[in-house]
């Protein structure tokens, strides 16, 4: 069972709009904390030709801004197996050296993707949880510099990407748990290690603390 293993575990959930800045968040932490083991909710949709799949109204196009556009419990049973021993995650440091941030007895997890959170299993298990918001004209500039595969076809982003982010930020702003961070500040790190001190004792590692292992 989870609770067996939750308490030598720490899990950041990172969620949002679409080039919010979660996946910079993510890797930040990523570079920051030890033992880390991290997650990207986009390595969970399913193949394009998939019956999971349902298309954007008025578009022969994919909704794949959705919850059902992905493998959400696999996403779940791979970090389950991660926190049980198992190393399923997509990025990882294991060692604890000098300059990274540690908390005693603890490895940490980080899940990042723009519905984690809507997804209660994953976001339960959460000990921290941030959901990014932007404008619509700052989500839309940055939109237009990213690549995706399959690409945004004309009409996409405004009949599927854009109003499927306003019902999921409205489900997030009711869930009390949750940080709401506005993806133009530039402090985003500054504000999770800060949470993350209130909630442990976060400390510079010592070369004297021994090397971590997974826990089984």
């Amino acid at each position: 069972m989870i609770k067996d293993h939750s308490d030598k575990w720490i899990i950041i959930g990172v969620s949002g709009v679409t080039c919010g800045g979660k996946t910079t968040l993510a890797n930040q932490l990523k570079d920051r904390l030890a033992p880390v083991y991290v997650f990207h909710q986009d390595k969970y949709f399913y193949p394009d030709d998939s019956p999971h799949h349902v298309k954007c109204k008025g578009l022969e196009h994919n909704n794949y801004d959705i919850l059902t556009s992905l493998d959400m419990d696999g996403m779940y049973r791979d970090i389950i197996a991660t926190i049980k021993g198992e190393d399923k995650s997509h990025a990882s440091f294991k060692q604890r050296e000098e300059g990274r941030l540690v908390v005693e007895d603890k490895s940490f997890i980080i899940v990042e993707g723009f519905t984690v959170l809507n997804y209660e299993p994953i976001s339960s298990i959460c000990n921290l949880r941030y959901y990014f918001v932007l404008e619509y004209e700052e989500c839309v500039s940055r939109r237009s510099y990213r690549l995706y595969d399959p690409p945004d076809i004309d009409g996409y982003f405004d009949q599927c990407v854009w109003p499927e982010h306003l019902k999921y930020k409205a489900e997030i702003e009711r869930d009390k748990r949750v940080s709401i961070v506005d993806g133009t500040r530039h402090d985003a790190l500054q504000l999770v290690l800060s949470d993350l001190r209130r909630l442990a004792p976060l400390t510079h590692h010592s070369p004297t603390t021994a090397p971590p292992q997974l826990h089984h």
